[in-house]
């Protein structure tokens, strides 16, 4: 799947611009605050209704505008074409996908697939264990025609489990714990697979970029030896003191090591933003193996933290992806050179020739 033609309207300062991107690799080149990270947002919005800079909508809606528009004409994986859009006020949201109106983000979501790589993903190693839960739970929506259903139905147990914490009712704790554990047991099964086959992948990308070898494992968020729902009875004691759940699904995490060290903690900021471009290619290519498609990248501002040899090896792999990559930068460097692309040029908001 890939864009064929998209139109942006206030977004930012992008007052009305269209453009006909190329099918693989397009950058977009300007200096900072002309709005080339405003176009990566407008396609995330096409996705997701949101930004991926900051998680209200007002400040995406450029001033004195009521709204904003970002519509697409789309070429699908089995070559048809499509037309979709998204319109956000500050208090409403429409979408179209073709001649349907969507009710629900993931529904659209699902529909188009984007992965972004920004200065804020080093993030997913080095913050906190919410921000590994949220990519993976993503990562797997998008695999996993089931997965969202068997979370929800997760998380619908554990907020009456720790509504009867709260109350100390313990009655019905046992009832609910089981729920939690049927749904545990299978978003566990889910990830792991997954996992499984993302870390045999990354292995080949990690050799391309010359990054360090990553490993990653999965914490599941209580003693994966023990049936979470027996492990819950055993916490509930202490669990009607804290009036929280304090062991399960919504408390796993992901470990990044290599060599047996914490990336976080041993690596240079250069050498972690390599390791996840390599960790951003495996999911695209475990994402094309089992949906049979290929997500829209969006990569911003990627000489940052880079030498240059590093960041023209992550570009010429970029350029290699056989699906849509939408890439920022603030001038014709040296690193493009050689590369297939189609270039647009920004400034004040404007694409110039």
């Amino acid at each position: 799947m890939h864009i064929e033609w998209l139109q942006v309207r206030n977004v930012r300062n992008l007052c009305d611009v269209r453009i006909e991107p190329d099918a693989q690799a397009n950058v977009i080149c300007g200096a900072n605050g002309s709005g080339k990270t405003a176009l990566l947002e407008a396609i995330y919005l096409l996705g997701r209704c949101r930004s991926f800079r900051c998680a209200g909508v007002n400040s995406l809606i450029r001033r004195r505008q009521a709204q904003l528009q970002v519509c697409a004409g789309l070429r699908t994986t089995d070559s048809a074409f499509v037309v979709t859009g998204v319109e956000r006020s500050r208090g409403a949201l429409s979408i179209r996908y073709g001649n349907r109106e969507i009710r629900k983000v993931s529904e659209q979501a699902a529909q188009v697939p984007i992965i972004t790589f920004t200065p804020s993903s080093d993030g997913l190693i080095t913050g906190g264990p919410k921000s590994r839960r949220r990519w993976l739970d993503w990562a797997m929506f998008h695999v996993e025609p089931n997965y969202v259903e068997i979370w929800r139905a997760y998380h619908r147990a554990l907020k009456h489990r720790n509504s009867l914490l709260k109350r100390r009712a313990s009655a019905q704790l046992g009832a609910w714990e089981k729920l939690m554990a049927e749904a545990a047991t299978k978003l566990n099964r889910l990830r792991m697979s997954f996992l499984d086959e993302l870390c045999g992948i990354l292995v080949g990308e990690t050799a391309q970029l010359e990054a360090p070898g990553i490993s990653l494992k999965y914490q599941c968020g209580w003693p994966a030896e023990t049936d979470l729902d027996l492990y819950l009875a055993e916490c509930r004691d202490s669990d009607l003191e804290t009036g929280v759940t304090r062991y399960g699904l919504h408390r796993s995490d992901l470990q990044f090591s290599s060599e047996g060290r914490s990336v976080a903690k041993f690596y240079s900021a250069g050498q972690i933003k390599l390791a996840l471009a390599a960790l951003l290619l495996a999911q695209a290519l475990t994402f094309k193996s089992r949906a049979k498609r290929n997500p829209i990248l969006l990569v911003d501002d990627l000489p940052a933290e880079l030498d240059e040899d590093n960041c023209r090896r992550i570009v010429k792999r970029l350029s290699e992806y056989d699906g849509q990559v939408f890439m920022t930068t603030t001038g014709e460097s040296s690193v493009m050179s050689g590369v297939r692309q189609k270039m647009f040029h920004v400034k004040q908001g404007r694409f110039v020739t």
